[in-house]
């Protein structure tokens, strides 16, 4: 897509970050256009991949006990309303009640922790998806304008997915690699092969000095390369 200011509009919308004034322009414009609308999907699509890859948080390991640590033990709470001939039936039905209150009262508690950890999990994903960079990779060599490379980024793991579509397949004896720009790096740090046939892939390299790092694909003997030695096909300059 030619168009910078959609692009952008594109990815604060993948990330949940685009007020309603920036998503009516956006969606408007997805419903003229074919590109404008695939762009949208490929960069929601890419942000999901890498929220999904975010490990699930557990709570904190005492919060179970000091919950647990609240409640009366779950045998007491049978034992009673266990009916004896010498309890008034009056007793009896308000000690079952109290039994009910207290068997309930475990299970909201019981439903409260799991409520947590998922809340938990949702924040997580979230804080990941509130960092994330979108960005597309500009093809480099005329024979692969055809092609969509779109790299999400998180800066705080150092780590991405790269989504790939109608990538041609290499040449005998040879393989794309990915590369990460880091300006204050001394060459391009490689983030490894990428396979032609593969929709999208994860990758984590080594920390990096800058928020928004370039990325580069190049094509290369068969194995890969430590040092780019082939030609760019795709790249993206790091952010100033």
């Amino acid at each position: 897509m030619n168009n910078p200011h959609l692009e952008e509009l594109a990815a604060l919308q993948a990330l949940g970050l685009l007020d309603g004034a920036g998503q009516k322009e956006l969606f408007q414009a997805a419903d003229h256009d074919a590109e404008i609308d695939q762009t949208l999907r490929d960069f929601t699509e890419t942000a999901a991949a890498l929220a999904y890859n975010v490990p699930i948080v557990q709570p904190p390991p005492g919060l179970k006990r000091e919950i647990m640590h609240q409640l009366p033990a779950r045998s007491t709470a049978f034992k009673i309303i266990r009916f004896t001939s010498w309890i008034p039936y009056p007793i009896a039905a308000c000690l079952m009640v109290i039994g009910i209150y207290q068997t309930l009262l475990i299970l909201s508690l019981d439903q409260k922790l799991v409520s947590i950890q998922s809340e938990a999990t949702e924040l997580k994903q979230g804080n990941a998806l509130m960092g994330l960079r979108l960005a597309t990779l500009e093809a480099k060599d005329a024979t692969y304008s055809g092609a969509k490379v779109i790299v999400a980024w998180d800066p705080h793991a150092h780590r991405g997915v790269i989504s790939l579509q109608n990538l041609p397949l290499p040449p005998a004896g040879h393989d794309y690699q990915l590369w990460v720009l880091d300006p204050k790096a001394e060459v391009p740090i490689n983030a490894g092969l990428i396979m032609a046939d593969t929709a999208s892939r994860s990758f984590s390299v080594q920390p990096v000095s800058t928020s928004g790092p370039g990325f580069a694909i190049s094509l290369e003997p068969s194995g890969g390369q430590p040092t780019p030695t082939g030609p760019i096909l795709f790249a993206l300059a790091p952010e100033q």
